[in-house]
C-alpha cells in the first residue's frame, strides 16, 4: 500500500497547491537510486515520485499530445 498511499498524498498536495495559486507536476521518470542519495535517505527508504512545485512561466503548457488518445480498439481487448 505503499505507493497507492504516497499517490494519494501527492494528489492532495497537488490540489492544496493548486487552490493557493502553485503550479505542480507529478515527475516519474527518474532514477530513484540516485534520488535516495541525493536527498542521503537512509536505506530503508526509498523515492517513490518527485513532485515539483512553483509558478509556470507564462504561456506555458502540456505538450501538443498531451490530450491525443488511441483508439480503444488499439488498447483494449474483449474476452
Amino acid at each position: 500500500l505503499v505507493v497507492e498511499d504516497a499517490s494519494i498524498v501527492a494528489t492532495h498536495l497537488i490540489l492544496a497547491a493548486a487552490d493557493e495559486g502553485v503550479d505542480s507536476c507529478w515527475i516519474n521518470f527518474f532514477d530513484p537510486e540516485k534520488a535516495a542519495e541525493i536527498f542521503s535517505l537512509p536505506e530503508n527508504e526509498e523515492v517513490l515520485m518527485l513532485l515539483d512545485l512553483g509558478y509556470a512561466a507564462e504561456g506555458a503548457g502540456p505538450l501538443p499530445n498531451h490530450n491525443s488518445r488511441k483508439e480503444l480498439s488499439e488498447t483494449v481487448s474483449y474476452l
